[in-house]
């Protein structure tokens, strides 16, 4: 439950059978000032369809495209004191947007970069390298979970120790270690695969 829901300001500020005729702005200022969860909701589905092909057009993701729509619903609920009542709701909203997908792709192409020098690396020193790991490093990381990936690159591509693993991912130590070995046994199977 959101912060003043529970005692019924909320229902007499918003009719729901009216929403449709509601102006954007003014469902953000409810949602602003009263912490209104139905006029969230209702902007949420008033800009979903469009914000969703606006972030795969600039991403050429659509699982991308869906994160950033929802890190720009985020944005906007964390944010709301800095909506101002008037001007209109949807360039502040796609400006988010905007914002959003550019940083997912600066954040794409870093973790493209640091696959490759994964990769590089691993050209660099086969000898290092067990004998069944013919396939390219990136196509097998590429096949592991999204948590599995990050430790890894953390560890093998940024060479952060332990403890700043444990710190980025805000857990203890030996966590750490148990979940970047249980990645490498992983990734490890996925090159044995090829």
């Amino acid at each position: 439950m959101w912060p003043g829901t529970g005692d019924g300001a909320v229902s007499a500020i918003h009719d729901s059978t009216a929403s449709a005729q509601i102006p954007d702005a003014e469902l953000m200022t409810r949602f602003r000032d009263h912490w209104d969860e139905q006029s969230f909701e209702d902007l949420a589905k008033r800009h979903y369809i469009a914000a969703l092909a606006v972030a795969e057009n600039r991403l050429g993701d659509p699982g991308l495209a869906q994160d950033a729509v929802q890190e720009t619903l985020i944005r906007v609920a964390k944010e709301r004191r800095r909506y101002d009542v008037l001007q209109p709701f949807a360039p502040w909203f796609y400006a988010i947007l905007r914002n959003v997908c550019t940083d997912l792709q600066r954040k794409n192409s870093r973790y493209r970069g640091k696959l490759q020098g994964l990769a590089e690396r691993q050209d660099e020193e086969p000898s290092r390298a067990p004998s069944y790991c013919t396939e390219s490093v990136p196509e097998a990381l590429e096949a592991l979970s999204g948590a599995d990936r990050e430790i890894l690159l953390l560890r093998l591509g940024e060479g952060m120790s332990f403890q700043d693993i444990a710190d980025h991912l805000v857990c203890n130590l030996e966590t750490a270690k148990k979940r970047a070995q249980r990645a490498l046994a992983r990734l490890r199977a996925k090159l044995a695969e090829k």
